[in-house]
This record gives structure tokens, C-alpha cells and sequence, in this order.
């Protein structure tokens, strides 16, 4: 451990494999001297903030390729490849000056108290922490959660969490999800970090969140989403929203495990009941994306919302060999 950090652009090659076999011991096991060697690596450099975080990101992604594999890619080495060496200087360039933010961001995951939650596909899960907090993971979701003496700190890695927080002023309840951080005394609060935004939707209390690498401690220019409200956070934008009653009762309809549409698109439909499901449904037609569907689904009942749709639509619903569902127009 400690090892004096590369500082030409020809040892970027010597950081990613520091960087990995860093993310390796960690994952298996490391030590509280060790996690500060670690950690002292990460804040030397912003180009070690940037490679850990990305070899972080290839080892979760090959988790999930270690439960579910689909034909992916590994993560590959630029070596060999043409103008691979000049976009990577380009990547680490533009990458450098948020580097110390990045290790910011990762540095309280490397504290040797870190827990991490995780629910199957289709599974829901509720966890007891240890503060009196209660979190609610929904479908295919991980967070990690790290507790000390000041501050309780959560991170939802992917998926989406009801966070309900045991009142404590004296130590501050924090999520980071994607680009997004939230602060919350004694109240609760959803977030589903979706493909691209993060989606926040208030129960109870209030919560203050900010976009982008932001003090998370001292929430500088945060806004404040009151209960029945919601945001949505994406490239450094956060935006409130306005949530009525059946809105609201929609976005959280799955801590009951239920879906509930109203007016929404065949689109978006589906790709609710995917979420829950191994094989998708798949919409073979473009034409039948737009069509406007209204019901309360079990998160489980997607062959009862097939037989709805091909009842009241001129759709059918074709079965393919891998188990999934094909959905095309009735000739």
C-alpha cells in the first residue's frame, strides 16, 4: 500500500491498474489502515479520483453482469486502438479539475462502516438502519450506507429508495443519488435515479437538494421541496415539481407493490412492468408506443395487463423464445 503515485501522461496505464486493484481489495476486504492508504491515493491526484471512480463503475457493472449477464462488453483497454491515447488525454484533461470532487464524493465510501443493500429484480426489500431510519429498496436497487459519530451518509448506487429518517438534528441525514444530493431531518422521502435525470418526490417534511458536486454538509443555494412536492435534477439543473394527489399517490404506489397508470403511454407503461420483469416486453410497433393506458397492476401481474391491453387494443402479444413478450398490431 502507499505507492508513489505515476505523474506522466505515460503512466495513465499504471493509475487504472492501481485504481482497479484498489476497487479489488476494497470489495474484498480491507482493513481500516489499509481504506486510509487507499484513500490517500484517491486525494492525491485528481487523475486517481477519476480512474477509481471509473474502475468502481466497471466493478458494480460486472456484478450485475455476474447475476443477470447480457451481451455486454467488458471495459476495455485503449491500448492498440487508433486515437485511443488522444481521447483518453482529452477525457482525463476535462475530467481533472473535478477530480477533487470526485474524491469527495467517494471518500466516505472508503470509511471502514460502509454497508450496501441490494434487491433482486423484482424484489422489494426494507432495512432497519442502525440510527432508527427505515429504507425501502424498490426492484433491482443498491445503496450503500455509511454512519459515523457527526453525520449519516447514504448513497443509492442505482434503482430507487424510500428513505424514512429518525429526527436527529445533530447528525445530518444525506443521500447522494447520480448527480443529485439530498438533506433531510426527521422526514421521508423518495428517490429513483433513472437513465437520465434523478427523480425526488417528498412524503413528509422537507428535504434540501442541490445539483453537481455541491458541499452536501452545508447545502449552499439548495432548494427546499416541501411534503407533496417533487424535483428532478439533471446536468446541474434542479427543477421542483408540482404533484397532486394522484401523482403522488402514483410515484409511490410501489412500496404497496402496486403500478397505477393514468393516461400514461404504452411506452411508459411497459417500462414499468420491465423493471420487475427478467424478460422485457418489447414493442415491436412504433405506431402503439403513444397509446394512452389507464389502470392498478400488482408489479407481478403483467400477463393479467397483456390480457387488458389485447382486450380493449387491435394488439397481440407474441411470445419469444427467451421469455420474453413481443407486442405488434393485429393484422
Amino acid at each position: 500500500m502507499g505507492e508513489t503515485p505515476p505523474k506522466t501522461c505515460d503512466d495513465r496505464p499504471a493509475i487504472e491498474d492501481q485504481a482497479a486493484a484498489y476497487v479489488a481489495k476494497l470489495a474484498c476486504g480491507a482493513d481500516p489502515a489499509e481504506r486510509q492508504d487507499i484513500y490517500a491515493w484517491v486525494e492525491a491526484d485528481p487523475r486517481h479520483a477519476v480512474a477509481f471512480a471509473r474502475m468502481e463503475a466497471a466493478w458494480e457493472a460486472s456484478e450485475r453482469l455476474r447475476a443477470a449477464p447480457p451481451p455486454l462488453e467488458g471495459p476495455a483497454r485503449p491500448e492498440g486502438r487508433p486515437g485511443a491515447d488522444g481521447r483518453r488525454t482529452f477525457l482525463l484533461g476535462a475530467s481533472a479539475a473535478a477530480g477533487v470532487a470526485v474524491a469527495a464524493t467517494i471518500g466516505w465510501r472508503l470509511l471502514d462502516t460502509v454497508e450496501r443493500y441490494r434487491t433482486r429484480v423484482g424484489e422489494r426489500r426494507v432495512i432497519a438502519l442502525s440510527d432508527g431510519s427505515t429504507l425501502t429498496l424498490n426492484t433491482s436497487s443498491t445503496v450503500e450506507v455509511a454512519f459515523t459519530a457527526k453525520v449519516r451518509r447514504l448513497r443509492l448506487v442505482r434503482g430507487e429508495a424510500l428513505f424514512e429518517v429518525a429526527h436527529d438534528p445533530t447528525k445530518p441525514f444525506l443521500v447522494e443519488a447520480g448527480a443529485a444530493r439530498f438533506r433531510a431531518l426527521g422526514t421521508a422521502f423518495n428517490v429513483r435515479v433513472r437513465p437520465d435525470l434523478v427523480e425526488l418526490t417528498v412524503t413528509q417534511g422537507v428535504v434540501a437538494v442541490v445539483a453537481g458536486e455541491s458541499d452536501v454538509d452545508r447545502m449552499p443555494g439548495a432548494r427546499r421541496i416541501a411534503a407533496g412536492g417533487g424535483a428532478v435534477v439533471r446536468s446541474g439543473a434542479v427543477a421542483a415539481t408540482a404533484l397532486d394527489e394522484q401523482r403522488l399517490r402514483q410515484r409511490t404506489a410501489w412500496q404497496d407493490g402496486v403500478l397505477e397508470f393514468d393516461g400514461e403511454s404504452l411506452a411508459q407503461v411497459v417500462g414499468e412492468f420491465n423493471r420487475y420483469r427478467r424478460r422485457p416486453i418489447v414493442i415491436g410497433d412504433a405506431r402503439l408506443e403513444s397509446l394512452r393506458i389507464g389502470g392498478r397492476f400488482e408489479v407481478d401481474e403483467a400477463d393479467k395487463f397483456l390480457t387488458a391491453l389485447t382486450s380493449s387494443f387491435p394488439i397481440e402479444a407474441v411470445a419469444t423464445s427467451d421469455g420474453g413478450v413481443l407486442l405488434v398490431e393485429k393484422p
